[in-house]
C-alpha cells in the first residue's frame, strides 16, 4: 500500500493496458481517476473493480484529444480528489491512412490525442506535485516511434514526441522530486472494438523471441515499479516491454 494517500490519473483506462494499470495502482493503495472517450459501461465497471479493492475511484468520459473536454475533466477531477500525484498518459488513437491521403485534420487529431493530451494532463497535475515535492509521470509510447509503418506517419510522429517530452521533463522536474519515464509496449494481447477476446492475429509473433504476445499486466507491473518507493533513481528513460522484439 505504498501509494496510500496518493491519487493517480490514467487516461484511456476503460479497457486493456489502461485498465490493468489503474487496477495495479489501486492495489498499491492509490485512488484512481478513470477516463475513456465514450464507453460509460466500461469505465463504470473499472470503477467498481477499484472500489472492490477498497480504493476511491471516479469515471470521467472525455475525448482527451478535445482540449475543452479534457480541461473540464481535469478541473472536475482535481476538485473531487484534491490532488493528482501520478499521471499515466496512456490514451491513444491509431487510425492508419497513407500519407498522400492524410489531411491536416487527420494529422492534428492524432497529435492532439496522443501527444497534446500528455502535455495538458501533466500540466494540470504539476503545481501540486511541485508543492509536495513528489510526483510520477509515465508516458506510454509505442513501437511505431521506432518502426516506420505504412499509413502511420502521424502516429509515429506523436509517439516519438512522447519520448522527447519524457526526456525534457525528466531533466527539468527531477529537482522537484518528480520522475518522468516512458514505456514502449510491444505486441500486447488486447481486445479492440468489434473483436472477441484474444482474436487479434499475432502477425509479428515470429519476431518476438519469447514466442508469445505480452499481457496488459506486463505493462502495469512496470508502472507499479516506476511509481513505487523502489524507484528513486530512474527518470528520463524509455523502457521497452516487448519480449525482445527488435526493429529500432
Amino acid at each position: 500500500m505504498e501509494l496510500s494517500g496518493k491519487v493517480a490519473l490514467v487516461t484511456g483506462s476503460g479497457r486493456n493496458i489502461g485498465r490493468s494499470i489503474a487496477l495495479e495502482l489501486a492495489r498499491c493503495g492509490a485512488d484512481v481517476i478513470i477516463n475513456a472517450r465514450s464507453n460509460q459501461d466500461e469505465v463504470d465497471h473499472v470503477v467498481s473493480e477499484i472500489e472492490a479493492i477498497g480504493r476511491k475511484s471516479s469515471a470521467f468520459l472525455a475525448d482527451v484529444g478535445n482540449k475543452a473536454e479534457l480541461d473540464q475533466m481535469l478541473n472536475k477531477a482535481l476538485s473531487d480528489f484534491g490532488r493528482i500525484d501520478v499521471v499515466v498518459n496512456n490514451a491513444a488513437a491509431r487510425p492508419h491512412k497513407p500519407f498522400i491521403d492524410m489531411t491536416y485534420e487527420d494529422w492534428r487529431n492524432i497529435l492532439a490525442t496522443d501527444l497534446d493530451s500528455a502535455f495538458l494532463c501533466t500540466k494540470a497535475a504539476l503545481p501540486g506535485m511541485i508543492e509536495r515535492k513528489w510526483g510520477r509521470v509515465i508516458n506510454v509510447s509505442g513501437l511505431q516511434a521506432f518502426q516506420g509503418r505504412h499509413g502511420g506517419a502521424h502516429i509515429s510522429a506523436a509517439k516519438v514526441g512522447l519520448i522527447g517530452l519524457t526526456r525534457a521533463l525528466a531533466t527539468e522536474l527531477a529537482p522537484e522530486g518528480i520522475l518522468v519515464n516512458c514505456i514502449v509496449p510491444g505486441l500486447i494481447d488486447t481486445t479492440r472494438p468489434g473483436q472477441s477476446p484474444n482474436t487479434r492475429p499475432p502477425t509479428r509473433l515470429g519476431d518476438i523471441p519469447v514466442g508469445h504476445m505480452g499481457d496488459p499486466d506486463d505493462i502495469a507491473s512496470i508502472c507499479r515499479f516506476l511509481c513505487s518507493s523502489s524507484n528513486g533513481f530512474i527518470t528520463g528513460q524509455t523502457i521497452h516491454v516487448n519480449g525482445g522484439e527488435r526493429g529500432f
